[in-house]
């Protein structure tokens, strides 16, 4: 691998920072004005403008104390890369608020061109930067490549252009104040680990944890998260109607656990070949972490996707409540496992609380009344023992064949695939082929199918 352990760390440690400064101060003014209904111009543009002042205050925080920053993590490194980031998170305010209207009238496709093609354009600029510069600067410039990319991108796909004014400010502020609390409490939960990992053990260690962390949590962050982010303002439309959003949440339920199960699980058995074939032998001591992180992803993916129609049905002091409660669980047992100096206990004890606290989520959302408990069971069990049966079938492979790592890599997760899919797809019809993510899916499957077929149809007659 071109970077070190090191380079990975610096780079955490100074998204961490950005992180905090940028929540603290984040009043979730998108998801306020998809969950209004009645919302014109004047709304964006107090949104836009609430939105800039926020990033414009963090961008200056970063600016004047990254020496301070600096000092506490002993890393005289953090100053220059604070203060780049800095700019990023400026030039990020400006980005086009109407880019939201995608989300909040449902147009998927135009929003997931959006979001993916900054992402695209930065991924590429990074791995070239990593080859020439060799070192951490590849990772701080690419984040700022994706800003400026994003910002650019935003005035071209969209119509509207913003300006300052705060005539709306109280509209937006009433739904708001509850959004800040609720993700300064998402980001708590979300970093608190690496926070104590670097506190405890220096920046080489966090750089050890923050990689595989970021891989465990690839099928969460790239795939659960924009899913969930693109069904809210469906939640929003339907909140009023308790049986159409009960029967919404459980279809989702069972989708994301299709994901998240078997990708999970697959990934924690193929993590030894996975960081020898693509890491190398520095990143060897990684592999317990990214096992661990891999079954924690999977269940904290399965919690979270309560908090959309929480949300949705106006219920966001529950969902700060929510997370509060489980940040003061957690915070304790985090403090102590890496006081250890063990990464994998660190992994381990966020994959127990994840379990733990699984059940109360699941009560958050059974209280308002919209779903059953045997709701959550319909939803899960077929993933859930296929996922099983694919674990089983995957450490019955013989030793021999999977002596090399680099055809482990690839034979274990085009078994595990096949026999899950399998093994899911049977248990679906033999309990009736009921409503739920398999149906989802091919649905989805049949629609993209029927897409292509017309492309091909059209690019023929053509060509004829």
């Amino acid at each position: 691998m071109v970077l070190a352990p090191e380079d990975f760390g610096i780079n955490a440690l100074s998204a961490f920072v950005v992180s905090l400064l940028t929540v603290l101060t984040s009043f979730g003014v998108d998801m306020a004005l998809i969950q209004r209904r009645d919302t014109d111009a004047s709304f964006y543009d107090t949104a836009w403008t609430i939105r800039f002042l926020q990033t414009a205050s963090v961008a200056l925080i970063l600016w004047l104390f990254a020496g301070t920053v600096a000092e506490y993590f002993n890393d005289e490194r953090l100053v220059g890369v604070l203060r780049v980031l800095a700019l990023g998170v400026l030039i990020s305010g400006l980005e086009n608020i109407g880019v939201v209207s995608f989300r909040k009238e449902l147009e998927f496709n135009k929003h997931f061109w959006f979001m993916v093609s900054p992402k695209l354009v930065s991924f590429i600029a990074t791995l070239v930067l990593a080859l020439w510069l060799r070192n951490y600067w590849a990772l701080i410039l690419g984040i700022l490549i994706n800003r400026v990319v994003a910002v650019v991108l935003s005035y071209i796909v969209h119509p509207h252009r913003p300006w300052f004014t705060v005539a709306s400010f109280r509209e937006l502020w009433s739904f708001s104040q509850w959004m800040l609390l609720r993700n300064i409490g998402m980001f708590l939960r979300k970093e608190v680990d690496t926070f104590f990992v670097a506190q405890s053990m220096g920046t080489e260690k966090v750089g050890l944890y923050s990689v595989p962390k970021q891989i465990a949590q690839l099928p969460t962050t790239e795939i659960i998260w924009p899913m969930a982010g693109a069904l809210f303002p469906g939640y929003a439309k339907i909140a009023d109607d308790s049986v159409r959003i009960g029967l919404a949440f459980q279809r989702v339920l069972s989708t994301i656990a299709l994901i998240a199960l078997p990708s999970g699980v697959g990934l924690a058995i193929v993590a030894e070949p996975l960081v020898e074939v693509v890491f190398g032998e520095r990143w060897l001591p990684t592999i317990p972490v990214l096992q661990w992180m891999s079954l924690y992803g999977s269940i904290l993916t399965i919690s979270s996707c309560v908090q959309a129609p929480l949300i949705a049905m106006g219920y966001i002091r529950r969902v700060s409540l929510l997370i509060w409660v489980q940040l003061l669980i957690v915070v304790p047992a985090i403090i102590y496992a890496a006081s250890t100096g063990s990464l994998a206990l660190v992994a381990k004890t966020q994959l127990a609380s994840a379990i733990i606290l699984l059940p109360v989520f699941f009560f958050a959302i059974r209280s308002t009344g919209i779903v059953k408990w045997s709701s959550f069971g319909s939803a899960i069990w077929r993933p859930a023992l296929a996922t099983g049966l694919m674990a089983l079938a995957l450490y019955m492979v013989p030793d021999r064949v999977t002596s090399d790592s680099r055809v482990e890599l690839v034979a274990l997760p085009v078994l595990g695939g096949f026999v899950f899919v399998v093994t899911n797809t049977v248990l679906w019809i033999l309990s009736g082929k009921p409503d739920g993510g398999e149906r989802a899916i091919l649905q989805t499957l049949s629609s993209r199918l029927r897409w292509a077929a017309k492309l091909l149809n059209g690019s023929n007659s053509q060509a004829n």
